[in-house]
């Protein structure tokens, strides 16, 4: 169900998050030779880059300290919990993923992207999501822009702007971030102090395919790339 709110010439779209059974599936890929390999609820399916395709159905996984093990008579798929560059980009990946089908093993990358090592200058975004949640502000309040050294925009009310620098690791450490104090309804009110809460420390950032969410102890916020 969709709850639209009118609020003081400022419209927000509340959407409950999908359910846990539409999730993505797990995705992995290497290359030299170049593979693709999806995990979804009930299968696994490897793709080489010539021959056919393989299915098997999805076993239950083998969990151990820092990773999981799917095992099957046709192929085994190990997945370790450690950072992984796929040698051809400069994104890093959040897992190293081995794949054994007879006796051939191949090696990649998998699960969200942690890194892409790429400077956020000039970048501009919209908040889609808070903790998940999709929301949709207003385009006048809803805009997040990079400079150099610099974070400003809107965040559903007040104007805001501070510095912030990247690390190696993977981190967004922004400096103090200043906002104006403008009194706006609640429930903007709302989403604006969840963002600034983010941006009060360093938070982790995951890239997907046209989105950046920052992470920490605060709870997240997913950015779209503005068209």
């Amino acid at each position: 169900m969709k709850t639209l709110l009118l609020l003081a010439g400022t419209t927000l779209f509340v959407t409950p998050a999908l359910a846990e059974d539409r999730a993505a599936a797990y995705r992995a890929a290497g290359t030299e030779p170049f593979w693709s390999l999806t995990i979804d609820r009930t299968t696994i399916t490897y793709r080489p880059i010539e021959g056919r395709p393989v299915t098997v159905r999805k076993p239950r996984p083998i969990v151990g300290i820092n990773g999981e093990l799917y095992r099957t008579r046709t192929l085994t798929v190990d997945i370790t919990h450690v950072q992984c560059s796929d040698g051809m980009s400069d994104r890093r990946y959040a897992d190293t993923v081995r794949v054994t089908i007879g006796r051939r093993t191949l090696n990649g990358c998998g699960g969200e992207i942690v890194s892409e090592n790429s400077n956020l200058a000039g970048t501009r975004w919209s908040i889609a999501a808070i903790d998940g949640r999709p929301v949709r502000l207003e385009p006048r309040v809803n805009q997040i822009r990079f400079t150099t050294d610099r974070i400003e925009g809107r965040a559903g009310c007040n104007s805001l702007g501070g510095t912030y620098r990247l690390t190696r690791d993977g981190l967004l450490r922004p400096g103090p971030i200043m906002a104006t104090q403008m009194a706006c309804p609640s429930p903007v009110m709302k989403v604006e102090s969840h963002v600034l809460a983010v941006l009060a420390s360093p938070a982790r950032l995951r890239w997907g395919r046209d989105t950046l969410t920052l992470a920490n102890k605060a709870g997240s916020v997913t950015l779209r790339r503005a068209r």
